[in-house]
């Protein structure tokens, strides 16, 4: 059986021996000249566009479908020797290099970089305010993402917000309420900020809507309803956006669904999903990953999205399933076309937000017709002719269910609700044969506690 090397670790991402020891942003020298003029301040946030798409799969490219996908019940490594088996097995040590490199160190990297430029344009005198804005807008969205997923990771981390090497290298962690609104503080500044139009050709620069739609993520996980569904309701009204029709169009570069995407930067590649999901040509190369059974026999019969979205590879006579939304992998030769971006937020999602926000305020026929959208494009029965009476307890559990199918393997969505719903247990419990509460949480990488005794671990670590 072919052996699958997950992580290939850059020799500047080993190098880290400090909570924040992270170096000078990408493509960006910190200082007071690059804030001078809008060309160097632009290149300098380009620079961390450029940072997140680097080809290994991280925090914000591709690492939380496959650390989150395997913590939860939607895939499976194929191969007992695959260095993320301890993310589905529910056993990640305090020592795993993929855990404390490509989760917690590039997240606190990414931050760094972020923080250094909110600084540098706050303290700028001389660029244009259009551009300020633009830019400010930008950075403050990209640090309340990072801190979404970090805090869904590893519950308490450390609150970090400037470039002080000697407080940032001693923080405690900081309580995930407290996170929750410093990043409802920065995506509101952000959505005052940016405009509704993209900054550059395509839908790969933070806008107006793309901060609304993280926004309403944010009010839902807070269970804050009525404002996540204004929210949401001003994004999916806001015009450009529309749902594909095709599914298979929906992870494209061109998608009219997708409210953010970050483009590839690396030579050879589309996405880290595609690269890590997408098996060899080769005959007797299976997938590193393989779709559960138990999100198979999730799908109803009938639905587009399981032909759409489920690739198959048959190898020495055995069916092998993967999660086939992106449909192209890693490719060297001449000529090779990139036609896929990774999708960051889109349209489905907004709806399913609205729904479940509608469901908890009674608003069951609202609900039924957002969940019927997505219902209609997979090619399932309508709710609202087959069921609509339905109360609002068994939708919510039906919003649930469509969450489940839409969004799979796409930044750790279901890990998350499955937490967020305190669900875990009940459902991984005789799914996963190791399975304790703990398990929620991943552990803070043992390192970091050793060069911070002001960190503490999470329970059921040593």
């Amino acid at each position: 059986m072919k052996k699958y090397i997950v992580i290939l670790l850059p020799i500047w991402l080993l190098g880290c021996n400090k909570l924040i020891d992270v170096g000078d942003p990408d493509n960006s020298v910190v200082g007071e000249n690059v804030f001078s003029h809008d060309t160097s301040a632009l290149s300098a946030v380009s620079g961390v566009y450029a940072k997140i798409m680097v080809y290994s799969p991280n925090i914000l490219n591709g690492g939380l479908s496959i650390c989150g996908g395997l913590s939860a019940d939607e895939i499976e490594p194929t191969n007992l020797a695959n260095t993320m088996l301890e993310f589905y097995n529910n056993s990640i040590s305090t020592t795993s290099t993929f855990n404390r490199v490509y989760l917690w160190y590039y997240g606190y990297s990414l931050l760094y970089q972020t923080n250094a430029i909110i600084e540098g344009i706050t303290n700028s005198t001389s660029m244009s305010v259009d551009v300020s804005n633009q830019l400010l807008g930008e950075s403050y969205f990209i640090r309340s993402l990072i801190y979404f997923q970090m805090i869904q990771l590893f519950g308490d981390v450390p609150l970090v917000t400037s470039t002080d090497y000697t407080a940032n290298a001693k923080l405690k962690r900081t309580a995930t309420s407290v996170i929750f609104s410093q990043i409802k503080q920065d995506l509101l500044k952000s959505t005052g900020l940016l405009i509704e139009n993209y900054p550059s050709n395509g839908r790969v620069r933070v806008n107006k809507w793309a901060a609304k739609a993280l926004l309403a993520k944010l009010y839902l996980y807070e269970g804050d309803w009525v404002d996540a569904e204004s929210a949401s309701s001003q994004v999916i009204n806001a015009g450009p956006y529309g749902l594909e029709n095709d599914l298979n169009r929906v992870f494209l570069l061109d998608s009219k669904e997708a409210i953010l995407q970050f483009m590839p930067v690396e030579v050879g590649y589309n996405t880290s999903e595609g690269a890590q999901f997408v098996p060899s040509p080769n005959g007797t190369s299976l997938p590193q990953y393989s779709v559960s059974d138990y999100l198979l026999k999730a799908f109803e019969a009938g639905d587009k999205r399981a032909g759409s979205w489920i690739g198959t590879k048959v190898v020495n006579g055995v069916t092998y399933t993967f999660p086939y939304k992106y449909k192209l992998r890693m490719n060297f030769s001449s000529g090779y076309v990139v036609s896929e971006y990774t999708i960051v937020l889109r349209l489905a999602e907004q709806y399913l937000i609205r729904a479940e926000a509608r469901a908890h305020l009674s608003d069951l026929p609202g609900a039924i017709a957002d969940v019927d959208s997505i219902r209609n494009r997979a090619g399932l029965p309508m709710i609202s002719a087959v069921n609509p009476g339905i109360d609002g307890n068994s939708l919510l559990i039906a919003i649930q269910k469509e969450r489940q199918i839409e969004l799979f393997a796409e930044w750790g969505n279901r890990w998350f609700d499955l937490k967020r719903n305190k669900t875990a247990t009940s459902i991984l419990l005789n799914r996963k044969p190791a399975w304790t509460d703990v398990d929620t949480l991943y552990p803070i990488p043992g390192v970091e506690i050793k060069l911070n005794a002001n960190l503490t671990q999470n329970p059921g670590y040593n």
